[in-house]
């Protein structure tokens, strides 16, 4: 039979592998994580461990694994420390040592299996160990001067605890590339099922069962399968954060790990590995001790892989916002507020095509996610990162639209008057009765009666203004009548005094920095060395000092 599968080949060895997994589900309780991660390192070419105290049921799942396959040889065998060879690997040929010719008789023992259960697998004695070693890792079985292959599958073993690191089998140990611990039923209704009888015995269709040619392949078809660019770059994190943690890894085991995500990938019709199949690694390094950390470094790569990529953008795009319209005193508050209007429409831009991004990146996760055989529900990790996307994108929104109030109701010519009164109350740098106005403020709109006028410290004389412009008055008609000159219009005091009309370009340059507000004076035509000149840098310091903003402060992110 052809090794080679069609597209249609695969969606139906895909079905088969969901319809004999839904099988599992209903004969086992809490073991779906199990059953998934065996058949898949079986279909990979690698060995699954089951580590758990006795009567978690991982002789039995092992057993039922073995059911999944249809034409393949089993064996199986519970190790002791007395288990001769001959118990594992055939009785030595007779005639073969009358030819002086040492060999075994193979045929119905481990080097002749395609699937294999091993119980008690570290009981292995040192003469049972080399040959096991060698037909795990290399698939040959040496015996004399014959140097067998072996046509195994996958070796699933079992034991109720880790080997003895005094024991010499660390190479046995490390020759497992999945090591699952099978706890026991954590649930009280899963309890109850179990206790009571309540389950069905494993009953998989004859024609799903998976044969020799579909498990080849499925091996030759995953050989084609590339990591996406974001698993690869992801994979060397993860290899540089074991390493950091202390868990040691070879290049082999690299290899068999990334095998294994490639078959993962292949049977769920995907011609790359994505993040759907990378919360399969935490079960492929470290032991029991150093499970913890791999499993936080693995998912922490899987948030980085699946982070959406509108984060620095929108990041980017806000500053936009809030340096829109820039520092130039020309503008005045009602084109400012066009700008940052304006900005804020760009924004929502850039905000719409990172919702869009965000809502296809999860889709499209997602999707493979549901594809996979692997995975028996969504991984919570899978949706995390997106889910705070979202939430990020919520507050960007709810920002957008406040700011947008807030330029929409606020009058800052009315603000830094109230507010400048209010922070001015009790202050009295000298005798206000007799204080003289250097320069007057003229809001738009008003008559002389209104205006405000501006001590050379930066005061707003409200309340003295009609005393000061009562001195100016005499001090005019004095003058006329002096120098016998008619008293007329023309010696009206609000003719006479220094004005600057309080508009938008004026309101915009008090409430920026010193040295822009500099310029605007000079524009004005007012020397820099002039008392109008000191009374205006005087009152944007306390424009500055009651925080009145130029603009609306933009909402911040995290409220």
């Amino acid at each position: 039979m052809s090794c080679e599968l069609t597209e249609s080949h695969v969606s139906h060895t895909t079905d088969r592998i969901r319809r004999i997994l839904a099988a599992f589900d209903t004969s086992f309780v809490e073991r779906e994580l199990h059953a998934r991660l065996t058949l898949l390192s079986v279909l990979a070419g690698h060995h699954v461990l089951l580590l758990g105290p006795p009567g978690t049921g991982k002789s039995l799942l092992a057993r039922a694994i073995c059911q999944a396959f249809s034409g393949a040889r089993y064996f199986e065998y519970l190790l002791t420390r007395f288990t001769h060879p001959d118990e594992l690997f055939g009785p030595v040929s007779i005639p073969g040592l009358k030819d002086e010719d040492y060999r075994r008789l193979t045929t119905g023992f481990l080097p002749t299996a395609e699937v294999a259960f091993v119980d008690e697998i570290f009981k292995a004695n040192s003469a049972i160990l080399n040959s096991l070693l060698s037909i795990v890792n290399e698939r040959v079985f040496h015996h004399g001067k014959h140097r067998d292959p072996v046509p195994l599958f996958g070796l699933i073993g079992a034991s109720n605890e880790p080997p003895d690191p005094e024991g010499g089998l660390a190479a046995l140990w490390d020759r497992f590339l999945v090591r699952l611990m099978v706890p026991p039923i954590d649930t009280s209704e899963g309890f109850l099922r179990v206790a009571s009888g309540e389950i069905a015995p494993l009953a998989i269709a004859p024609d799903d069962r998976l044969t020799p040619a579909d498990v080849m392949a499925v091996r030759a078809g995953a050989q084609a399968v590339t990591l996406a660019p974001a698993v690869r770059h992801e994979l060397a994190v993860l290899r540089q954060a074991l390493r950091e943690g202390g868990v040691a890894a070879s290049d082999r085991r690299w290899r068999w790990a990334v095998d294994l995500l490639k078959v993962a990938a292949f049977t769920a019709g995907r011609s790359q590995v994505g993040p759907a199949e990378w919360l399969l690694l935490e079960f492929c390094f470290g032991d029991g001790v150093e499970a913890g950390m791999v499993r936080t470094a693995v998912r922490r790569s899987l948030e980085t892989m699946v982070e959406p990529p509108q984060g620095r953008g929108l990041r980017a795009g806000w500053e936009a916002v809030a340096n829109a319209p820039g520092s130039h005193f020309e503008r005045g508050i009602g084109e400012a507020y066009v700008v940052r209007r304006q900005a804020l429409d760009d924004f929502d831009v850039v905000l719409g095509d990172a919702e869009r991004a965000l809502e296809a990146a999860r889709d499209r996760v997602l999707v493979e996610a549901e594809q996979s055989p692997w995975l028996a529900e969504i991984p919570a990790r899978l949706l995390a990162g997106f889910i705070a996307a979202r939430q990020d994108l919520d507050r960007y929104r709810s920002a957008t639209r406040r700011h947008r109030m807030d330029l929409a109701g606020v009058d800052l010519r009315s603000e830094i008057l109230t507010r400048l009164r209010r922070a001015q109350a009790g202050t009295s740098p000298y005798d206000r009765r007799g204080a003289d106005a250097v320069l007057w403020l003229v809001p738009p709109g008003t008559g002389p009666d209104d205006w405000v006028p501006l001590s050379d410290q930066g005061i707003l004389l409200f309340n003295e203004a009609a005393l000061i412009a009562g001195r100016v008055q005499r001090r005019l008609m004095d003058a006329a009548l002096e120098s016998g000159r008619p008293v007329d219009e023309h010696a009206e005091w609000w003719r006479n005094v220094p004005r600057v009309d309080l508009d938008e370009p004026l309101v915009y340059a008090l409430l920026s920095p010193p040295s822009e507000l500099g310029l605007h004076i000079g524009g004005r035509g007012f020397p820099a060395a002039s008392l109008a000149a000191s009374g205006l840098r005087a009152l944007s310091e306390w424009l500055r000092a009651a925080g009145v903003p130029r603009l609306p402060p933009l909402p911040s992110i995290d409220d």
